[in-house]
């Protein structure tokens, strides 16, 4: 590990006066930042090389990195994730026409060029994910290695996904939908959920039935799910959900169709079945915590469960082939397998019916759960890594080349292996309470890699693993106090974080005022599309508020109680255009921040304050 920025730290020298000047100027520089809400898009193919929760966009950071930092800084993200910070890094010295944009919006002006990131990240996908995205490979080296690996995968697992149209002509599978099986309620005959609920044209799904057994109305609800005893990838028993083929999606030539399941169909299942996995294929327990659900999660007890037979046969040959190739490009080829893994090579990969459309929108598992639906999915792999590559290169001609350097820990960030105030700056993400069990989650990518995140030095509130809100803040408290260790006296902190719970809100500004920092400022990191659990809870948050951080000593106010702060964020709100309450706690949580007092009230209580000060729980029509 190369320390030798680090080691000049030794050598710093400064007075208390002239670090709170010097802290004063660079608060005053960068006010105009925190004055308008930080745009964080999910598009583009650094955000989509590879999904992970609560990811920030690249190019967001790189524009607080660049306006917080001269060239040649020092930054440090402490909750490094998947890497965005590195990532931003390498982009501050070759910065994108959007990325200008932005800057020129939010009235600032960067200083493009070179900065050292230091990541530190405990799990071992986010480490791994980190460490190859952030040293690109050549991008013409890569490309010529996935058309080999491709070809390679199409020679070995080919025969896996053939296919014929309704006439007879040979193709190849896009995906297959599966079905669970109901069990009547009343006499027990079995009819599959597709056949129960799906009409093809016009397209709709219904929640009732009539049971082909007794005739009855049926409500699917009503309705249990059969499960069977079958032999599993590695030849053990497993009680798992009774599913079967429910329609066929094909493509031969640049012709799609679709149709139903066919004999031919099942002889092909039948020849997998018969085929043993690659001897690398991991036969890895799944150590579950807060994600298993006793109805979808039947007979899930090993991480090929997760998968058809065909597609962990398909993903235990990728990664094999992968593994052969040579060390410049081995790891992003890995990656790239990965990448399409947990979100849509498993069971939990999906098809969703949305209005106006004439058919199922195929779509990727749902962000930040382990969710099986009754309409499980199975995608060609192999055609799915191909289309996947295009995101990884388009990355790698970004990146490659950059002068910046990141250095990724897989390790815990409450004691860092770096020398006191040599970190000029911090941007950091870190885990939101028990929002987002990621080792949990991640597991489904990890078995693959041969190890998992321990999780004894996660930072989260998980009952599973006896950690409470206690816990929690005083791991959160240990961060801290390295991240105030480590940074220069004048160094500032961006720190984003998200919860509806004031209890969390509590531990994190206990655990930063107890390492001695002090709010300067708040603003909101403004998501352009919100995530698959922001959208279903009933106490989701608009927007994660940002906090900038300082090691100045706060001076004593008299600030207004929580509960005032709170009427006054919503009627100075009342009758803007982006006044939905969900945004407005993010707003009211940073309020109370940076004026230093406790966030004594939760996402919960606030709505209600918000609807009896006359505003609407529904979003505004153009939040």
């Amino acid at each position: 590990m190369n320390l030798d920025r680090e080691a000049a730290g030794d050598s710093y020298s400064s007075s208390p006066e002239a670090d709170e000047i010097r802290t004063q100027a660079a608060v005053a520089s960068i006010s105009k930042l925190y004055k308008a809400p930080l745009p964080s898009t999910r598009t583009g193919p650094l955000y989509n090389a590879f999904s992970y929760p609560t990811k920030i966009s690249p190019e967001a950071i790189a524009v607080y990195i660049a306006a917080h930092t001269e060239p040649g800084a020092t930054v440090l993200d402490a909750f490094g994730g998947s890497g965005t910070t590195g990532l931003a890094a390498l982009l501050c010295d070759r910065p994108t026409p959007e990325m200008k944009s932005m800057a020129e919006s939010l009235g600032v002006k960067p200083k493009w060029g070179a900065r050292h990131a230091h990541l530190f990240e405990i799990g071992t996908l986010g480490s791994f994910v980190s460490d190859t995205l952030c040293h690109p490979p050549e991008p013409d080296a890569f490309s010529r290695a996935v058309d080999e690996f491709c070809a390679m995968a199409e020679e070995k697992l080919g025969w896996l996904y053939e296919a014929k149209d309704a006439d007879g002509r040979s193709g190849a599978l896009r995906h297959a939908i599966w079905s669970d099986v109901l069990v009547c309620p009343h006499c027990e005959a079995e009819t599959a959920l597709w056949d129960a609920s799906v009409k093809i044209k016009p397209l709709s799904m219904s929640d009732a039935f009539r049971c082909k057994g007794c005739r009855k109305q049926v409500a699917i609800d009503a309705c249990a799910r059969a499960t069977e005893t079958v032999v599993d990838a590695f030849g053990r028993k497993q009680l798992t959900k009774k599913r079967v083929l429910a329609r066929i999606h094909g493509k031969c030539g640049s012709t799609k169709w679709q149709r139903p399941p066919t004999d031919a169909d099942r002889e092909l299942l039948a020849r997998v079945a018969k085929v043993k996995p690659p001897r690398s294929a991991p036969n890895a327990d799944i150590e579950w915590g807060e994600l298993r659900r006793a109805g979808y999660h039947v007979g899930i007890d090993k991480l090929h469960h997760f998968y058809t037979k065909r597609n962990f046969i398909a993903m235990a040959t990728l990664m094999e082939l992968a593994a052969t190739f040579p060390a410049n490009v081995r790891d992003a080829l890995r990656l790239l397998v990965l990448s399409y893994n947990a979100s849509h090579s498993t069971l939990m990969t999906r098809v969703v019916l949305k209005k106006g459309q004439s058919d199922f929108v195929l779509t990727s598992a749902q962000s930040g759960v382990l969710y099986v639906s009754g309409l499980p999915v199975e995608k060609n792999i192999v055609e799915g890594v191909r289309r996947k590559s295009k995101a990884f290169l388009d990355s790698f001609r970004l990146l490659h080349g950059s002068r910046s350097r990141v250095t990724v820990h897989n390790a815990s960030s409450e004691a860092m292996p770096l020398n006191a105030r040599t970190i000029d700056y911090v941007f950091t993400d870190p885990p939101f309470g028990g929002y987002i069990p990621y080792a949990e989650l991640n597991q489904v990518n990890e078995l693959w890699l041969g190890r998992s995140t321990d999780r004894a030095r996660e930072v989260i509130v998980s009952p599973s693993q006896n950690k409470g809100v206690a816990e929690y803040g005083q791991m959160m408290g240990a961060v801290f106090k390295e991240m105030a260790r480590t940074l220069k006296p004048e160094g500032l902190a961006t720190v984003v974080f998200h919860s509806a719970h004031s209890e969390v809100w509590r531990a994190l500004a206990q655990a930063y005022a107890s390492a001695g920092f002090t709010v300067e400022a708040t603003s909101v990191l403004d998501k352009i599309q919100a995530s698959f659990k922001q959208v279903v809870s009933t106490m989701s948050v608009k927007g994660d508020p940002l906090l900038l951080l300082s090691k100045r000593q706060p001076e004593r106010s008299k600030a207004k109680a929580s509960s005032k702060i709170a009427v006054d964020v919503i009627r100075a709100a009342r009758n803007g255009s982006r006044n939905d309450p969900q945004r407005l706690y993010s707003q009211f949580v940073g309020k109370c921040l940076e004026l230093g007092r406790d966030v004594e009230m939760d996402a919960k209580a606030f709505y209600a304050l918000a609807r009896s000060e006359g505003v609407s729980e529904r979003p505004s029509a153009s939040a």
